[in-house]
């Protein structure tokens, strides 16, 4: 068993302070505690509320983050219910901040206010694999004034509902600004009838917050397109996450604004909704206007956009870029346009894809850590971003949604349902821990999470048939080599699964010999995996494995298998062929292998290619962010083909 004694509270992080919640069917609430102070000292508040919380003292917001506490694998949910069912057992994790009170105190009453909405823990309209809210609306704190408590979360909390009347991490905010208290300058704030009720306390680890947090990072000004009346159409030069400013100048009392957002444009110059989402997940703002409000904007969402369009007669001049606070480091510079661009788009990508410290599959209409893409990209994220505190947090969000009985690993983290695979997917416990110490050298989080590892493998080891990983769950999802042109994906599952296996062993083994461990039973098991991999689709006469389809001969050079007529006929064909028919992992192997076999021309020309299953064909479209299918199907803000940038920074940089 691993990680099996983390399920627990720890009450020493709030003292005595009691666990709140707020009203059955409330989407967002405004809570507030006064308390009395004679003279400043140092004066911390801790505090989690739940799902995503701003703080504001004497009408102050004094958290420069958004989005936060982060998102983890709260607390247990009924994974029964999911569109795949998973009945595995996880641990769970709630995470805290402290934050210093003090530049904002004042000798006297100082009135402490949290405005609460649901995010991710009470999501509760997701479009997504059948997912059910984790809880309700929670709030714990304690505010310490030299290590004394002066002020605490019990039922003399007052609280009452917010003006956001609809709060969706998917589709948006509803804000109807009659009911007022959106102005938290005015620290007044009349209305608060009701005191909270205590309730239980979550059964999770409490983990102090240390990731990089989601903050505003830039704005843009968005250019005005198209207007006929009350209706216009904005566009932002480049796809990004974020919200609008919206200005009420002219506007009516209880006239209602409404906002759409979406990557791209019909040909009559509409919003199409296609790539984000569709119309059954559109992303939304609505505003009730009070009169009186000078401006508006989301508080506990972002979109994922190009467009949008506004009916209401308000400004927007405005558009605030929101992502986890990641420093880039790599510059890039090439004379390729296509190598340029795949470069600056990767960066943009995976800035859209980064929230709450969790790289996700694309921003808009999943949002979720899928483990797959994840492990893909990671390797490229380290070389371009300072990203030690966003991946210390993520790998822990791994090892929380893994069973700590069988070590089955979920395709996504935190968990949240999702499709993959037990290879490229699961194997995101031994990659992404790799990769972190090759880039960090930190030999102490390698040994922390090697039982996992052992675990995962121990799990791959016990799901293969004739020496071959040919599932994970009964009725699981399998993709293998994901989004190859048309989604063909003509590889055989069990073909990558026992690649990952096989790789994932490596992994292992090296890192067992760093830390000292015995590994002879995991190169056994290699041994075996090899003998079954090379029976099942090695043509010795040949020398090319699944009759070369696809990107297969990739997979094997890759792990040490085939000769040089392995890599002969991969060149043979990738050069008269001139493009990619690979998917997410066939594509990246592909480049590593033809670059670090020094056949670097021919990996630039697959780079620079202008056929159709190209990156070329993503950039004539005008994409600024890349796509999730090579064809321009689904999503247009997905990173995982980006993995490749990597030998982009290695072998083609001009910087």
């Amino acid at each position: 068993m691993i990680n099996g004694d983390k399920n627990t509270t720890s009450r020493s992080v709030f003292d005595e302070a009691e666990w709140l919640c707020f009203g059955d069917e409330t989407e967002a609430v405004i809570a507030k505690k006064d308390f009395e102070i004679s003279e400043i000292a140092d004066t911390v508040l801790t505090v989690t509320g739940l799902g995503f919380c701003e703080i504001y003292l004497n009408g102050t917001n004094v958290a420069d983050r958004l989005c936060a506490p982060a998102w983890t694998n709260y607390v247990k949910t009924d994974t029964a219910s999911y569109n795949y069912p998973i009945y595995d057992t996880m641990t769970y994790r709630i995470l805290y901040e402290e934050i210093d009170l003090t530049p904002y105190l004042k000798t006297g009453k100082n009135s402490l206010v949290f405005h609460i909405g649901g995010g991710w823990f009470c999501q509760h309209e997701s479009k997504n694999e059948g997912v059910k809210p984790y809880g309700k609306l929670m709030l714990c704190f304690n505010v310490r004034k030299s290590g004394i408590s002066v002020a605490k979360s019990d039922g003399g909390v007052l609280w009452k509902k917010s003006f956001i009347t609809r709060q969706n991490i998917y589709f948006g905010e509803k804000q109807d600004m009659r009911i007022g208290g959106y102005d938290f300058s005015d620290y007044s704030y009349s209305g608060f009838v009701n005191c909270a009720q205590p309730t239980a306390a979550p059964e999770a680890e409490l983990n102090r917050q240390d990731c990089p947090p989601d903050r505003i990072i830039r704005t843009l000004k968005p250019e005005l397109i198209f207007r006929r009346g009350d209706y216009a159409v904005y566009d932002l030069g480049e796809c990004v996450t974020g919200f609008p400013v919206i200005e009420f100048g002219k506007t009516e009392t209880d006239e209602v604004i409404s906002l759409r957002f979406a990557d791209e444009l019909t040909e009559d110059g509409g919003l199409d909704f296609g790539s984000s989402g569709g119309n059954n997940r559109i992303q939304r703002e609505e505003y009730i206007y009070d009169g009186k409000a000078k401006s508006a904007h989301q508080h506990f969402t972002w979109h994922a956009c190009r467009y949008f369009d506004v009916i209401g007669n308000v400004e927007i001049n405005e558009f605030r870029v929101v992502h986890t606070d990641l420093k880039q480091k790599a510059v890039f510079k090439s004379n390729e346009p296509v190598l340029q661009w795949l470069f600056d788009s990767f960066i943009r990508t995976q800035l859209n894809n980064s929230h709450c410290s969790i790289p996700s599959d694309c921003p808009h209409r999943e949002r979720l850590g899928y483990t797959g893409d994840g492990q893909l990209t990671s390797d490229a994220v380290m070389d371009c971003f300072e990203a030690e505190g966003f991946y210390r947090k993520w790998i822990r969000d791994i090892a929380d949604s893994q069973d700590i009985y069988n070590g089955h690993v979920q395709h996504t983290a935190p968990f949240y349902g999702g499709g993959g695979g037990p290879g490229g997917w699961g194997g995101a416990i031994v990659f992404v821990p790799y990769n972190f110490y090759k880039h960090y050298g930190d030999t102490e989080l390698i040994k922390e999470y090697y039982p996992n590892m052992l675990a995962y493998l121990d799990y791959m080891d016990k799901h293969r048939e004739n020496g071959l990983v040919v599932r994970e769950e009964k009725d699981g999802w399998c993709l293998g080599d994901w989004c190859s042109p048309k989604n063909r994906n003509l590889i055989p599952p069990e073909f990558v699964n026992t690649y990952f296996f096989i790789k994932a062993l490596d992994r292992v083994i090296e890192l067992s010999d760093i830390l000292g461990k015995d590994s002879a039973a995991l190169k056994a098991k290699r041994e075996d995996a090899v003998s079954a991999f090379l029976e099942n689709y090695y043509d010795g006469e040949t020398g090319t494995f699944c009759n070369s389809t696809e990107a297969s001969d990739a997979y094997a050079l890759d792990i040490g298998l085939g000769d040089s007529r392995t890599l002969d006929a991969l060149v043979k064909k990738y050069a008269a062929l001139g493009e990619f028919d690979s998917g997410i992992f066939g594509t990246y192997l592909l480049i590593g292998v033809l670059c670090e076999s020094n056949h670097t021309e021919l990996a630039k020309a697959l780079l620079t290619s202008k056929k159709e299953n190209t990156f070329y064909n993503m950039m004539k479209h005008g994409a600024t962010t890349l796509w999730e299918n090579w064809e321009g199907v689904h999503s247009h803000d997905h990173p995982m083909f980006g993995a490749v940038v990597k030998y982009l920074l290695k072998y083609f940089n001009e910087a």
